[in-house]
């Protein structure tokens, strides 16, 4: 056998396997995306009709009636109504015309997802495994969970800085100008599947401390799913003023106003959203000086954030003093 027919025999065993673990992957995660091409269908049909009514009544029938288990807890959660997603159309109809591509490359990013998935059941032995349903909501939540489903919004999570976002909240401006992509979200928000009381939506009984846990170490986790850090505004911001936030963080924490860190687009005029920094800090250090990585997952994935000595306890052992990132 020649060397050149080995390396061809070669690179089919390869080919195969790779198939091969890519169905292995679709058959092991119920990943969903056939709510994208419903949408769509949907909208395509909604042009020929003027009728404000019919258009309202078209969306219910063909889009909102039609959809996933998955669109249906989505909608349900969100309160979405047929009403809401015309009046979006009519709003931003640029924006509805220059998505459409983005969503529909969300098939190709899946074997991105299936390998996050398949990464957090290695490190993390309490796995349980979610739905994941890729859906099409009106611009209201990238990605929301609960303790079986990830409903993802994936108008929000495709959309980026070449989208036309004209007359839209700063929030989702921003959002769109620095999203690192379909992967990134996907390993953030599947760890809120895996918290205590994440069915609550955020209307956790805790203090500031415990909001912003809970959303940093989705991001600290997500880090190890994607295998690189994540390279977000509030981190980068976070790193450089470091022991400013910390100084200033440390006096609110103990309090239940979350609105200067966290869901705020920058509300004290600086960096938007360094709760999530602080939280992730917290977490990294936590991780780093516990010897049992597992067992720090363990503790950190599995918090109860409504426990403030737990909190206090996961602080303490962190040894984090603003001074982590030096």
């Amino acid at each position: 056998m020649t060397t050149s027919l080995m390396r061809k025999i070669l690179f089919v065993i390869v080919l195969l396997l790779a198939g091969n673990a890519s169905v292995t992957a679709q058959l092991k995660y119920n990943v969903v995306t056939s709510d994208i091409p419903l949408f769509w269908q949907m909208y395509d049909h909604l042009q020929q009709i003027t009728d404000s009514a019919a258009r309202v009544k078209l969306v219910e029938t063909e889009y909102l009636s039609k959809g996933s288990p998955g669109l249906h807890q989505f909608a349900t959660m969100r309160e979405m109504t047929a009403a809401g997603f015309v009046k979006s159309f009519r709003k931003y109809p640029l924006f509805w015309q220059h998505i459409r591509e983005k969503t529909l490359a969300v098939q190709q990013q899946l074997p991105e997802v299936y390998a996050i998935l398949d990464r957090y059941e290695k490190i993390y032995p309490s796995w349980h495994r979610p739905d994941v349903y890729f859906t099409i909501g009106y611009l209201g939540t990238g990605g929301t969970t609960t303790q079986k489903e990830l409903l993802i919004g994936t108008e929000i999570a495709a959309a980026d800085s070449t989208i036309n976002s004209e007359g839209m909240q700063p929030m989702l401006r921003n959002y769109f100008r620095n999203n690192r992509g379909i992967a990134h979200l996907v390993a953030h928000e599947i760890t809120h599947t895996q918290q205590k009381g994440v069915d609550k939506e955020g209307g956790w009984h805790t203090n500031l401390l415990g909001y912003c846990l809970a959303e940093g170490i989705c991001d600290f986790v997500a880090e190890l799913l994607l295998e690189k850090e994540l390279e977000t505004p509030y981190i980068h911001y976070g790193k450089l003023h470091e022991a400013a936030v910390w100084q200033q963080f440390q006096q609110e924490m103990a309090g239940n106003d979350v609105s200067n860190w966290l869901y705020n687009n920058g509300k004290k005029g600086e960096q938007a959203d360094l709760g999530y920094f602080v939280g992730y800090a917290i977490s990294k250090s936590y991780y780093l000086h516990t010897k049992n990585k597992t067992k720090a997952l363990q503790a950190l994935i599995g918090i109860d954030v409504e426990d403030i000595h737990s909190l206090n306890k996961i602080l303490k052992q962190s040894r984090y003093h603003g001074d982590f990132f030096k």
